[in-house]
């Protein structure tokens, strides 16, 4: 009989934004991880005896007040189409799951948000490649409907971006949708709340840290992984420490 994970560890939750080569210019390289490093992070950790946790399952053992060990979690945010053709061979190579945050009003267009940052806009997943990337194993969630600041929207505005994403997604999708993101990391006690009524049943931040026995389940910490992070750094200061 298979022994149960070990538990009362700390899950890393990996953030990445685009897979695919590396442009130049400050803010490209900030967002961008090429495939060849991708793919010696996932090796590393897959050689390290690690294995992927989706979303739900770290829920439930949140709930339980335990965390398992050897677990970690791999996620995508603004759902760029690099992911498709870079990113899913190299997850499937290693079985591993990940979830993608969809900007729900933007698929199969361009990430229109980082306009006037100063790099080439990006195309986006389109739904084809969505609902292929679901029949194997990929998750996805929320990244609201437009990317905007949530602690800049009234009432009605959280309404449209989180709500209104829910169900945008969860029609395409043809099944619930659990999972949000906040846009740049931006939340307060009202934004959480908003995402709480939607419905979801995690939410994820950009502040750095790792899943750990009685963490808030709306406003999870995660591991922000660039084109900064070598392969030495990944090592020494991520994969190694988990």
């Amino acid at each position: 009989m298979q022994s149960k994970p070990a538990t009362n560890g700390s899950v890393p939750i990996f953030f990445y934004h685009r897979i695919g080569p590396v442009a130049a210019g400050k803010m490209s390289q900030r967002l961008t991880v090429s495939p060849e490093r991708f793919a010696f992070q996932m090796w590393l950790m897959a050689k390290l005896g690690y294995r992927t946790i989706a979303m739900d399952e770290l829920a439930d053992a949140l709930g339980a007040g335990e965390v398992p060990r050897k677990r970690f979690v791999i996620s995508f945010d603004d759902g760029f189409a690099g992911l498709y053709r870079h990113a899913l061979p190299i997850l499937e190579q290693y079985g591993f799951t990940a979830i993608v945050y969809l900007v729900a009003s933007r698929i199969g267009d361009i990430d229109r948000w980082d306009e006037g940052l100063g790099f080439p806009l990006q195309p986006l997943l389109s739904w084809d490649q969505i609902l292929s990337m679901a029949a194997r194993r990929i998750e996805f969630g929320s990244h609201t409907s437009s990317h905007p600041r949530l602690t800049s929207l009234d009432d009605a505005g959280l309404g449209d971006e989180i709500a209104g994403s829910r169900k945008i997604l969860a029609d395409g999708l043809q099944r619930p949708v659990r999972h949000f993101c906040y846009p740049y990391g931006a939340h307060d006690a009202r934004v959480i709340e908003a995402v709480k009524a939607a419905g979801f049943r995690t939410a994820v931040t950009t502040v750095k840290g790792r899943v750990k026995a009685g963490a808030d389940i709306l406003a999870l910490p995660r591991v922000k992984i660039s084109k900064g992070t070598g392969n030495l750094r990944f090592c020494l200061n991520l994969a190694f420490k988990y």
